[in-house]
C-alpha cells in the first residue's frame, strides 16, 4: 500500500490525471509510479508529452525569471494546463515553432533515459539560445570522446551513461538542467551530479521534475551535497509531496500476452533524416544512430530542423493509415521523434513506448497496467523488453518506430502478439540502416 500527501500542485493537476501506481518485479523498489503524461507504459495522445515539457519548461522559466515581450505566454500556460485537466486540443505546435522563452546564458538540457527522453526534448524545444540537448543511454557505443558513467540505484537497469561527442557541450555552461519525470530518494540526479561534478564542473543545476516525492532526509542530502561541491542544485516540479509504503508487491493476476506461430504480414518503410551518426564501434562494425535524438548533443537549429522532418513524415505516414484509431509504438529510448511524428497523423492518434520496466500487469478499475507483451530486445536478446496497456480490439493499426533497421523476425513475439489482440494493419518506420 502507498500512502500519498501532495503538498504543492503548481498548475492545480489533479493527481489521477498525472499518475496511477503498479507493482513491478524489482526487489530494489516494488511499486511504480506510472506517469499518465509521458507516454511510457500508459498510451496518451501524441500533444500530452509535448505540452508536459511546456509545463516543467514554463517552471524553470518562471524560475530563471525569464520573461517575454507580451504576456500572451501566461495564457499559453494556463492554456496548456487546461488541456492536460480537460483532455483538448492545444496548439503546442506554435511553441515548437517559435519558442516563447529565450534562455539568457549558456545551458544544457539532459533527459535521463528511458523514461524521459521525449519530455527532456519537449522541455529543450519551449527555449531557444545558447542551448543544447542530450539524454543519457544504455546503449553500449564507442568512439565519443568523453563517457560519463552514473548509476540509477533502483532501476531494473542501473547503469547509464552521457555521451560527450562535443567537449564544447558540457563546458562553460551557466545552468545544467536535469530532466526526469519523478524523484523519490532522489538518488539518481545526486549521483550524475557528483560525476559530472568531478569531470566538468557546472555552477549550478536545476531539476526538472513532474513528481518530486523527496522525504525530508532525502531533501536535507540535497543541502549537504551543496555545501560538498560548492554549487547551487535547486529542484523544480509540477507536484511535491510524500508518500509512504508498507508491504510488499500486491499478488496480482498476470495478463501477459505472448504467442509463437508464422509471423503475419508487417509493412516496413523506411525514412530516412539526413542528420544522422555513426559511431565506431568493436569489430570495425557500424552501428547507425539518428543524431536528432539529442543521444550525442543537439542543437536548437538542428531541434528545429527534426521538426519540419517529422512534420513532412507524418504528413506523408497519413496518407497511408488504414484505421480510425491508430497506436504509434516507439522503442526504448527512442521516443521524442515518434511522438513529434504522431502529432501530424491525423485524428484517432495515441503513442506510447516499448520498455525495460518488469511490471506485473492485473486486470483492476484501478490499477495502472493491465495487459503486457514480452518481446526479446532486438540487438541484445538476453534483454526482455515490454509494451504495455495494449487492450483487445482496440486499435486497427500500429506503426512501429524503430531507431534502426529492424526485421519482423527479429521481434516475433511482438508482431504476434499484436496480431491475437486484433490489430489488422503493422507497420515498421525505420530512419537507420
Amino acid at each position: 500500500m502507498v500512502d500519498i500527501k501532495v503538498e504543492e500542485n503548481y498548475y492545480s493537476l489533479p493527481p489521477e490525471c498525472i499518475f496511477s501506481l503498479a507493482a513491478r518485479n524489482n526487489p530494489k523498489r516494488s511499486y511504480l509510479f506510472v506517469s499518465k503524461l509521458i507516454g511510457k507504459h500508459i498510451p496518451v495522445r501524441p500533444r500530452v508529452p509535448l505540452i508536459t515539457g511546456f509545463l516543467l519548461a514554463s517552471r524553470l522559466a518562471q524560475n530563471l525569471n525569464i520573461t517575454v515581450d507580451s504576456g500572451v505566454d501566461n495564457e499559453q500556460v494556463k492554456q496548456a494546463a487546461e488541456a492536460l485537466v480537460n483532455d483538448f486540443d492545444f496548439d503546442i505546435e506554435a511553441v515548437i515553432e517559435k519558442p516563447i522563452y529565450h534562455f539568457p546564458g549558456k545551458a544544457l538540457f539532459i533527459g535521463f533515459a528511458e523514461t524521459a527522453t521525449a519530455l527532456g526534448h519537449s522541455v529543450f524545444t519551449s527555449f531557444t539560445g545558447d542551448i543544447q540537448y542530450l539524454h543519457t543511454t544504455r546503449e553500449t557505443l564507442e568512439g565519443s570522446s568523453e563517457t560519463v558513467y552514473f548509476t540509477e540505484d533502483h532501476c531494473h537497469a542501473p547503469d547509464q551513461r552521457c555521451l560527450i561527442n562535443n567537449i564544447g557541450l558540457i563546458k562553460g555552461n551557466d545552468l545544467l538542467v536535469l530532466i526526469d519525470d519523478e524523484i523519490t530518494t532522489g538518488n539518481t540526479c545526486l549521483n550524475i551530479i557528483k560525476t559530472i561534478q568531478a569531470k566538468f564542473p557546472q555552477p549550478k543545476y536545476a531539476i526538472l521534475t513532474i513528481l518530486d516525492w523527496r522525504s525530508k532526509t532525502a531533501q536535507e542530502k540535497y543541502g549537504r551535497l551543496e555545501r560538498e561541491l560548492g554549487v547551487r542544485i535547486e529542484v523544480i516540479s509540477l507536484v511535491k509531496g510524500s508518500f509512504d509504503s508498507q508491504g510488499d508487491s500486491p499478488a496480482v493476476n498476470s495478463s501477459l500476452t505472448a504467442l509463437s506461430g508464422s509471423i503475419p504480414k508487417v509493412n516496413v518503410m523506411h525514412q530516412p533524416m539526413d542528420f544522422m551518426y555513426y559511431p565506431a564501434s568493436p569489430g570495425g562494425i557500424n552501428k547507425t544512430y539518428l543524431g536528432y535524438t539529442g543521444r550525442f548533443g543537439i542543437t536548437v537549429d538542428a531541434s528545429n530542423d527534426l521538426y519540419l522532418e517529422a512534420k513532412r513524415i507524418g504528413r506523408k505516414l497519413a496518407q497511408t493509415r488504414s484505421g480510425a484509431r491508430t497506436l504509434c509504438l516507439g522503442t526504448g529510448e527512442f521516443m521524442y521523434i515518434p511522438f513529434l511524428i504522431a502529432r501530424f497523423m491525423g485524428d484517432g492518434v495515441w503513442v506510447q513506448s516499448t520498455t525495460r520496466s518488469p511490471v506485473h500487469p492485473c486486470l483492476k478499475d484501478d490499477y495502472a497496467v493491465k495487459y503486457a507483451i514480452p518481446f526479446a530486445d532486438p540487438f541484445r536478446p538476453d534483454i526482455k523488453n515490454f509494451v504495455y496497456n495494449i487492450p483487445p480490439h482496440y486499435y486497427d493499426e500500429v506503426f512501429i518506430f524503430w531507431e534502426r533497421n529492424v526485421q519482423p523476425e527479429q521481434v516475433a513475439p511482438l508482431v504476434l502478439a499484436l496480431k491475437s489482440l486484433g490489430v489488422t494493419w503493422i507497420s515498421f518506420v525505420i530512419f537507420c540502416r
